[in-house]
C-alpha cells in the first residue's frame, strides 16, 4: 500500500487574517470595536471545506499570530480582504458586551490630545439687547441726577427770604409799620405833582402856557424823583440786597431805572428835552405800595392764626379716590407756618428771570441804536428801561392777598401764604361730610310711630345702636331721643351698609334694618299703604316693620354759602362722603336748589373711608382755620384758589406790559422816531397798562 507522500507532505492551507485582527495585533486600536459575522474565506481545495471564522474575543485572548509564524518558520503573507460588500448582522445587546474591554498589552502610544472645541459665535441679537439695556440705565442715570437738580433749583426757588422763629414774632415785626404809611401818601402826592408839571411843560392849560420854562420844570421833576426815591428807601435797600445775592428781581430793575433816569435827566435839562422821571416815579409809588400791602396781608394773617386755640388745617392728598387729588380737614400744624408765608410768589419768581433779561437786553439795544443813529445812550437805555418796566407786578399777589386775608378773618380762616395757595390748587375734589351740609341744629324729628308689639324703649335702643355703628350724622338726634323715651343700650353686631340707602346689624339674635322708605321695599319689608312718608328713618326687626321716625332736613345759610361757592370754584370737585343716608345728591338739589351734576357720590365703602378721621393724614397743608365749620373750610380753599389765579393772571398781564413796551421802543429807535418816545407817551403808557392790573386784581374780593 503506497503511501501518498504529497499528500503528507503537502502544507496545511494558509489562514488569512483580516485587517483588524492585524490592527488588533500591532496595538493599533485601543478597544476594538463591534464587527459583523465575516463570510467564510475562499476555499485552496475544493474537497475540504474551510472552517468558519472564529467569533470575535477580547484581543487578549487570541493568539499571537506573528509568533507562531516565526516558529514554523513560515513566511505569511497577509492579504487585505474587501469588506465593503458584506453584509451587516445586528444581534442584540447583552450585559457582558457593555463591560470594558481591557487595554492590551505592549509599548505606550501617545496620547491625541483633544482638540478645544470652537467657541459659538457671539449672538447678536442678546449683544443688542445687553447694548440698549446699558444705554437705559445710562439713561435712567442721567433722568434721576436731572430731577435732583431740578428739585434742588426748586427748593432753591421756594427758599423764604427770611424765616420767624414763631408766627408771634413774625406778627410783631410785620406790626412794626412806622411810618410807611405817611411815606406812601408823600410819594402819591409827589407823584402827581411830577405828571402834573409834565403835563403843563407839553399842553398849555387854559390861559396858562408855560411850554417855554421846560428847562426849570425838569429841574423839578428831578428833585421830585430823587425826594420819592429817599421817601423810598427800602425800596432801593431790597434792589440792591437782591442783586448782591444775584437775585436780579423787579426791585433791582425799578433801583437801576431810577438810577439811569437820574443820570440821563442832567442831558435832558442841558439839552431841552423833558427826562424821563414821572414814569419812574409812578413805579416807585406802586413799590411802595406793595411793601405796604405786604405787611398788612402778613400781620392780618398771623393774627387770625395766633388766635386760634385748636387750628383745623386744610390738607390736599394726591390721589385719595380714584387718582384724585382731594381736600380734607386735619389737625393743624404751626411749625412751618411762617416758612410758608414767606414763600416767594409766582409774579416774584417770573420778575426773577425777566429783570436780568431785561437789564441786559436793553442795554444791548441802546448800544446798537446809539450807535446806528448817533443818539445818546443814555436816553436810548433810559427810554427802553422806562418803557420795558412791568410795574404791575409789584401788585400781582401782594393786593389780592391783602383782600383775602381781611376776609377770610372774619370767616375765623388765613391762607398759608403762596405755597398754600398752591397746594390747594390744582384738579381735585373737596371732601363734605354731613355735618357740613345740614349740622346738629338743622335736622329734627317730627314724631314717631310703632307697628310691633315691641317696647318703644328697645326699638329706639336699636335705632340708636345701629346709627352709631354707622358714626352717621343722626346719632346726636337718637341719643336726645334714647334720653326721652329712656332707651336702653345695645350693641349691634355683624353691621352692614347697604347700597340702597340703609343700614342693618344684629342685636341680641334680631336682624335689625334701618334706612329709607325704598330701602324697606328692596329688602322685602312690608310696608302699610298709608306709611308714605319719604323723609323718614323706618326700622324694622326680622323683616317686621317696627317703628317711622319722621325727620326734617333743613338747609344752613352758610352751608349753602359755601356749597355754592364750592360748585362754582373751575377745577374743584364737590363728593359727598356722608354716612348718613338719607343724605343724597337729590336731598342736597332739592334743599339747596343748586346743580347737582358737578355733585360726586361715591359708594357706600368709599363714603366711609373718605369721611374716616385718619382720611388725609398724609396731605399737605395749605390753610388753617379757627374752627372746622364747612363754611370756613370752603372760604380757605376757594380763597386760595382764587388767589393762585389771580396772582397768575397779573403776573402775564404786567409782562405782557414789559415785552411790547420794550419792542415798541426798539422799534421806534430804529426808526429815528426819538419824538414818539417821549416822556408823557412813556407815561401814559405805563398807567394803561396799570388799569387791567388793577382790575385784576381788586375784583378778587368781589368774587
Amino acid at each position: 500500500m503506497e503511501l501518498n507522500m504529497e499528500a503528507i507532505d503537502a502544507p496545511e492551507p494558509e489562514q488569512e487574517y483580516s485587517l483588524e485582527d492585524i490592527m488588533r495585533e500591532f496595538g493599533g486600536w485601543s478597544k476594538p470595536a463591534p464587527e459583523p459575522e465575516q463570510e467564510p474565506g475562499p476555499v485552496p481545495e475544493p474537497e475540504k471545506k474551510p472552517e468558519p471564522a472564529p467569533v470575535e474575543k477580547p484581543a487578549a485572548d487570541k493568539p499571537d499570530l506573528m509568533r507562531v509564524a516565526a516558529e514554523k518558520g513560515e513566511k505569511r503573507s497577509f492579504k487585505l480582504t474587501d469588506l465593503s460588500g458584506d453584509t451587516i448582522r445586528f444581534r442584540p445587546i447583552r450585559e457582558e458586551d457593555l463591560q470594558e474591554e481591557p487595554e492590551p498589552e505592549g509599548p505606550a502610544r501617545p496620547v491625541e490630545m483633544p482638540e478645544e472645541p470652537a467657541q459659538p459665535e457671539p449672538d447678536r441679537r442678546q449683544q443688542r439687547a445687553e447694548e440698549q439695556a446699558r444705554k437705559r440705565e445710562a439713561q435712567r442715570i442721567r433722568q434721576q441726577e436731572k430731577e435732583r437738580r431740578r428739585a434742588e433749583r426748586a427748593a432753591k426757588r421756594e427758599e423764604p427770604e427770611i424765616v420767624y422763629p414763631s408766627p408771634a414774632e413774625a406778627c410783631a415785626a410785620y406790626s412794626k409799620v412806622g411810618t410807611l404809611r405817611i411815606r406812601l401818601m408823600l410819594s402819591a402826592v409827589l407823584f402827581l405833582a411830577s405828571a402834573g408839571i409834565l403835563v403843563l411843560t407839553q399842553f398849555p392849560v387854559g390861559n396858562l402856557d408855560l411850554t417855554g420854562h421846560l428847562r426849570a420844570f425838569s429841574i423839578a421833576m428831578l428833585a421830585l424823583l430823587l425826594v420819592q426815591s429817599l421817601l423810598s428807601a427800602e425800596v432801593f435797600v431790597r434792589g440792591v440786597y437782591q442783586a448782591l445775592k444775584l437775585r436780579f428781581d423787579l426791585m433791582t430793575l425799578l433801583s437801576l431805572t431810577a438810577a439811569i433816569c437820574a443820570a440821563d435827566s442832567f442831558f435832558a435839562i442841558a439839552q431841552g428835552r423833558a427826562p424821563f422821571c414821572t414814569a419812574p416815579s409812578l413805579a416807585l409809588l406802586l413799590a411802595l405800595w406793595s411793601v405796604n400791602l405786604e405787611k398788612k396781608a402778613k400781620r392780618r394773617t398771623l393774627k387770625t392764626v395766633l388766635s386760634m386755640d385748636a387750628p383745623v388745617a386744610a390738607v390736599k392728598e394726591e390721589k385719595a379716590w380714584h387718582g384724585l387729588d382731594c381736600i380734607f380737614r386735619q389737625e393743624g400744624n404751626l411749625d412751618d407756618f411762617t416758612a410758608m408765608l414767606e414763600t416767594p410768589d409766582a409774579a416774584q419768581k417770573v420778575m426773577r428771570v425777566y429783570a436780568p433779561v431785561a437789564a441786559l437786553l436793553t442795554a444791548a439795544l441802546a448800544a446798537f441804536a446809539s450807535f446806528r443813529s448817533g443818539s445818546s445812550f443814555l436816553w436810548a437805555w433810559s427810554a427802553l428801561l422806562t418803557a420795558a418796566l412791568p410795574a404791575g407786578g409789584f401788585l400781582a399777589c401782594y393786593r389780592p392777598f391783602a383782600i383775602l386775608a381781611q376776609r377770610l378773618h372774619r370767616s375765623g380762616a388765613a391762607i398759608c401764604g403762596w405755597r398754600g395757595a398752591k397746594i390747594l390748587s390744582g384738579e381735585g375734589g373737596i371732601v363734605i361730610q354731613d355735618n357740613d351740609l345740614f349740622p346738629k341744629a338743622n335736622i329734627s324729628m317730627n314724631g314717631m310711630k310703632m307697628y310691633s308689639d315691641m317696647p318703644i324703649r328697645q326699638v329706639v335702643g336699636y335705632a340708636t345702636a345701629v346709627v352709631q355703628a354707622a358714626g352717621s350724622g343722626l346719632l346726636p338726634l337718637f341719643e336726645e331721643l334714647m334720653k326721652n323715651e329712656n332707651g336702653r343700650r345695645y350693641t349691634a353686631d355683624s353691621f352692614r351698609q347697604y347700597e340702597g340707602g340703609g343700614l342693618g346689624a344684629e342685636i341680641r339674635g334680631d336682624v335689625v334694618l334701618l334706612g329709607s322708605l325704598p330701602f324697606m321695599r328692596l329688602m322685602g319689608v312690608h310696608v302699610p299703604e298709608g306709611t308714605k312718608v319719604l323723609s323718614a328713618v323706618y326700622i324694622s326687626v326680622n323683616k317686621e316693620l317696627t317703628g317711622v321716625f319722621a325727620l326734617t332736613y333743613a338747609p344752613s345759610a352758610a352751608a349753602k354759602s359755601g356749597l355754592q361757592s364750592v360748585v362754582h370754584s373751575p377745577g374743584l370737585t364737590p363728593i359727598l362722603a356722608t354716612r348718613d343716608f338719607m343724605i343724597t345728591p337729590a336731598l342736597v338739589k332739592k334743599r339747596y336748589k343748586i346743580s347737582t351734576d358737578r355733585l360726586e357720590f361715591p359708594v357706600v365703602a368709599e363714603r366711609a373711608r373718605l369721611s374716616a378721621p385718619e382720611a388725609g393724614s398724609h396731605g399737605r397743608q395749605g390753610a388753617l382755620m379757627a374752627r372746622g365749620s364747612f363754611a370756613s373750610f370752603a372760604a380757605a380753599v376757594t380763597s386760595g384758589r382764587q388767589l393762585r389765579r389771580t396772582v397768575r393772571s397779573a403776573a402775564v398781564v404786567s409782562l405782557l406790559s414789559g415785552i411790547l413796551g420794550m419792542g415798541l421802543l426798539c422799534i421806534l429807535t430804529y426808526l429815528d422816531a426819538t419824538e414818539a418816545a417821549s416822556a408823557l407817551n412813556l407815561l401814559l403808557y405805563q398807567l394803561l397798562w396799570q388799569i387791567p392790573t388793577l382790575m385784576i386784581t381788586g375784583l378778587i374780593g368781589k368774587s
